[in-house]
């Protein structure tokens, strides 16, 4: 079965924090939203509201987890600043979102909240417990609204904004990070995309930027490299997070390819060269 092509258009509602990695104190976050915590959202947000279908019984999360990898894709979400994507890509003068350097876009679209835990017994700061989580603020620099989509491919009928009109990423949620709410959905710009195959696939040329996590095997570009490591959880809903996928050594979003290749696009997220 073919895949039909959508853009999906969020509002942030709350700060949205995606782990990256950790700088002294401060808890980094990726500044866009990789397939795979769009993956987890979702059938997140399916369990939770009671969806079901052939062989998917209502909540069964490992079951819906396997029919969303199944019949949904996801591109990678980015922020977008008056209705266009802010891609990453690197150039002679470093990295930049859209029009953008890293800087302005730090300053734009980034904000910080710094918090300890207390120690009950003398109820003071309790000892190397402050940490600073970084995030993407729910409102830029100039009070607007920040927003954040990207693609999403379906090859099985899925009401979407009935099912997904709110949905919750990322990390720090217990603390009301990553809600997001629909502001669009409809069919997307087909051209780039192959959707009659198995996945979903495209073709860079010379000087186009890599849009996701793209296995660095046989492929050839310019921009950073880094392994790309997740969390799942199986079974014990105690030990959330506890067992790590294997490491792809990837480049990052926004690496440029130096050749004509075409990619597929992985049920985890991840581009894949093709042969």
């Amino acid at each position: 079965m073919a895949w039909t092509l959508y853009t999906a258009t969020y509002e942030l509602r709350s700060p949205l924090h995606i782990g990256y990695h950790k700088v002294g104190n401060l808890q980094r976050t990726r500044y866009y939203i990789p397939a795979r915590n769009l993956w987890g959202a979702v059938t997140e947000a399916l369990t939770r509201r009671g969806f079901s279908t052939t062989d998917v019984p209502q909540g069964d999360y490992q079951k819906i987890g396997e029919w969303v990898k199944a019949h949904c894709a996801f591109g990678y979400w980015f922020i977008q600043d008056n209705g266009a994507p802010l891609h990453p890509r690197y150039g002679e003068n470093g990295l930049k979102y859209g029009d953008l350097t890293a800087a302005e876009f730090e300053r734009r679209y980034l904000d910080a909240h710094v918090t300890t835990a207390l120690d009950p017994a003398t109820t003071s700061a309790q000892h190397g417990s402050l940490h600073e989580v970084e995030f993407i603020a729910p409102h830029n620099r100039d009070g607007a609204r920040t927003r954040v989509g990207g693609w999403v491919f379906l090859d099985k009928t899925l009401d979407w904004p009935a099912w997904l009109g709110d949905l919750r990423v990322g990390g720090e949620r217990r603390y009301g990070f990553g809600q997001l709410r629909l502001v669009s959905f409809s069919e997307g710009d087909n051209r780039e995309w192959q959707l009659d195959g198995g996945r979903p696939s495209i073709k860079r040329k010379p000087g186009e930027p890599l849009l996701a996590h793209t296995l660095v095997q046989n492929v050839a570009a310019r921009g950073t490299i880094e392994p790309l490591v997740g969390r799942e959880t199986h079974g014990d809903s105690r030990r959330f997070g506890m067992r790590l996928t294997p490491a792809q050594v990837c480049w990052v979003p926004g690496s440029v390819v130096e050749q004509d290749t075409r990619f597929t696009l992985e049920p985890d997220g991840v581009w894949k060269p093709e042969a």
